[in-house]
């Protein structure tokens, strides 16, 4: 990372970051998720950070973090229409972890995202390697290896919650 960019980063979390999130919740309505957004434009910056140069690290903040919000609110809330003309409301669907001792679920979000998909398509929805290869648009060896590194990280896991006692 530049070193300009990690200065402007640095004065940017010590001076500005409060009250971005605080303008990222009221331009997107959202106060909840006005942090998470701020923090993936944050991460966003520092993995790419912009080919031009920023004048005002806290503007271009405020600007990604609230178009990411508005993206997934619109996201949001056509996947509430879609779920509404097939006839299904939110507290019709089942969330698949309800059944699941704590430890499990805890474990399950200790592990990589894709790793995490892979178990969760798998175990709990039992969809079987060819179908989740297929879907991910992956080969089965992809999905055995992901399978079998989650399996060796879910009992590491569990078997550490265990001896804690």
């Amino acid at each position: 990372m530049a070193e300009k960019t990690q200065v402007d980063l640095d004065t940017f979390v010590e001076t500005e970051y409060p009250r971005v999130v605080a303008a990222v919740g009221l331009i997107t309505g959202n106060r909840q998720d006005a942090a998470d957004a701020v923090q993936d434009a944050l991460v966003g910056y520092l993995a790419s950070p912009p080919q031009r140069q920023i004048r005002n690290v806290a503007a271009w903040i405020t600007v990604v973090a609230s178009n990411r919000m508005r993206d997934r609110q619109r996201s949001s809330a056509a996947e509430a229409r879609a779920l509404e003309r097939v006839g299904l409301d939110d507290s019709r669907v089942a969330d698949v972890s309800s059944g699941l001792d704590l430890d499990v679920v805890a474990a399950l979000n200790e592990l990589p995202p894709q790793q995490r998909e892979v178990c969760v398509l798998h175990y709990l929805l039992d969809q079987s390697i060819e179908t989740i290869a297929e879907g991910l648009g992956v080969n089965e060896g992809t999905i055995k290896t992901q399978l079998y590194r989650a399996r060796k990280r879910l009992s590491a896991h569990i078997r550490k919650e265990d001896h804690r006692g």
